[in-house]
């Protein structure tokens, strides 16, 4: 029997693999359906991602975190919210079906109307799986949830793939979606043993919707916020203006976001362990050279100031010249990747995203600090602000262009750097000028990194595209390593992706 560390270890390894393998194959399928399909077929898609991600957290409601968070879930709670799932899930279809030509018509496509009502049945069919993942989750299942999450998008890639090369239609993309949701709903059905009964406690369900009820409001937030850039820019700009957005955003999220959440998860318990330890020689936090445990030895009043301050000085190093090599070669890479030269604009808006993405770990390492310390109401503050910074922006930029529409999305995520490193910093004394001065070292290797390759770009602009791609990446590398090779935390990164590395295959392990 596996100790209970071994088990989370383990899921770790497995919750990681699903995530990198599903968003692998769906980037692979993506860059082979684009030799079928025209980019404003991928907008149209792209534009009804935020009405899905409404109805699938309304669905939701929060009820599945707070049953991995209850101590114990009979079969009757478990029933009751599978048949609030479906009760919900069929009312937000049915909403959306008679919702769909307005739909439509807000975005000037009428095709979206046959389209919308397909692919929000992704609804209901995710609905019948809630519970099941839920279940799987609090077993720490996560290798059997790994492997139905990869085979439902494989196959579904698959069929996605055929239906392209048939029909060069949009269709193709509507399967994909909905046959990925279907697949996966059969999968956890096969799967798991839990079959709902005829029953429904309404005081259960009014117990646990008075805890699910603040994540089902921030979940709503989060997803209109996060999707109003392709919204918008499918409504003012048109399809093909979102369908470029789309993928380039979808590189930058592969790259940023997810590295970044491989750190924090490392991360936040090293720095939970640090905050709550009082004693400075106990030995969790001193005898142990393989984690970040080691760097709370500071003279900062606070033992959290050192080690946050190394974490996110390497991270941001790790992501940043990984985002900063695609953006050197955005324009080139999109017409590689897509296998035309139409996507080139997508490449352009990849240099306003990868800003973007430079800068999301010093958003999300820093809301770590607030997380640590439970500082709940400065986190709600912080959102409440970072939001009415963005509808300013957006407000302001849809005077203009597509263009400065986009870079607008890069100035927001600056101008927030000096909200969230100012109020962040200031439980563990880190105060704000301290910090840039700490990041603009790195922040400025970046960007001799992007001024090198423009001048490489525009210099081989006649020449062969996969020779321009080869020189400048190449080029870009070089001046990055050279700036960088000195930098202390140049080799930290390099230790830390080794030991992230080293750690997963070890969890493997039998």
């Amino acid at each position: 029997m596996s100790s209970r560390p071994q088990q989370m270890a383990s899921g770790s390894f497995w919750n990681a693999m699903e995530r990198f393998s599903t968003m692998g194959i769906q980037l692979i399928c993506t860059f082979i359906l684009a030799r079928f399909l025209t980019p404003s077929m991928f907008g149209l898609m792209g534009m009804l991602v935020v009405f899905t991600l409404i109805g699938n957290t309304i669905t939701e409601s929060g009820f599945s975190q707070t049953l991995i968070n209850e101590k114990d879930v009979s079969r009757q709670t478990l029933s009751t919210i599978f048949w609030t799932n479906i009760a919900l899930s069929l009312l937000i279809y049915f909403i959306l079906w008679f919702a769909a030509p307005y739909i439509a018509g807000f975005y000037h496509e009428p095709i979206l109307t046959d389209v919308s009502r397909v692919t929000f049945l992704v609804i209901p069919l995710g609905a019948l799986s809630i519970i099941q993942f839920t279940l799987c989750s609090r077993g720490l299942e996560f290798r059997k949830m790994c492997i139905i999450s990869i085979t439902a998008s494989l196959i579904s890639c698959i069929i996605a793939i055929i239906w392209a090369w048939r029909t060069h239609s949009v269709w193709a993309l509507v399967v994909q979606n909905v046959m990925s949701y279907a697949l996966r709903a059969l999968g956890f059905w096969l799967t798991t043993k839990f079959r709902p009964a005829l029953t429904f406690a309404g005081d259960e369900l009014r117990r646990l919707f008075a805890f699910s009820r603040n994540l089902l409001i921030s979940g709503l937030i989060g997803n209109i916020f996060n999707n109003i850039y392709t919204l918008l820019i499918g409504r003012f700009y048109g399809t093909t203006q979102a369908g470029y957005f789309v993928q380039a955003d979808r590189i930058r999220l592969v790259t940023s976001n997810s590295m970044t959440q491989v750190v924090q998860s490392v991360s936040y318990p090293i720095l939970s362990q640090i905050n709550n330890s009082s004693n400075p020689s106990n030995p969790s936090n001193s005898s142990n050279p393989s984690n970040f445990s080691n760097l709370s030895n500071t003279s900062n009043s606070s033992p959290l100031y050192q080690p946050y301050r190394r974490i996110i000085l390497v991270t941001l190093l790790f992501v940043g010249f990984l985002m900063t090599l695609l953006m050197s070669v955005g324009e080139d890479l999109m017409q590689l990747l897509m296998g035309s030269a139409e996507w080139r604009v997508a490449g352009q808006y990849l240099m306003a995203l990868g800003v973007v993405g430079i800068l999301y770990p010093l958003h999300a390492v820093n809301q770590n600090i607030l997380l640590v310390k439970k500082m709940g109401r400065t986190v709600l503050w912080i959102e409440i602000a970072r939001r009415a910074l963005m509808i300013v922006l957006i407000v302001a930029a849809l005077q203009f262009g597509v263009e400065v529409f986009v870079w607008s999305y890069a100035l927001y995520s600056f101008l927030l750097i000096f909200l969230n490193l100012y109020v962040c910093g200031r439980p563990i004394g880190y105060n704000l000028m301290a910090q840039l001065r700490d990041i603009s070292p790195i922040l400025m290797g970046f960007l001799l990194m992007i001024v090198f390759a423009e001048c490489s770009n525009h210099i081989l602009s006649m020449q062969n595209l996969i020779l321009r791609f080869t020189i400048t990446l190449s080029l870009t590398l070089i001046v990055g390593l050279l700036y960088f090779h000195r930098h202390p935390s140049f080799r930290e990164a390099h230790d830390l992706a080794t030991q992230l590395l080293k750690s997963k295959f070890n969890q493997i392990k039998p």
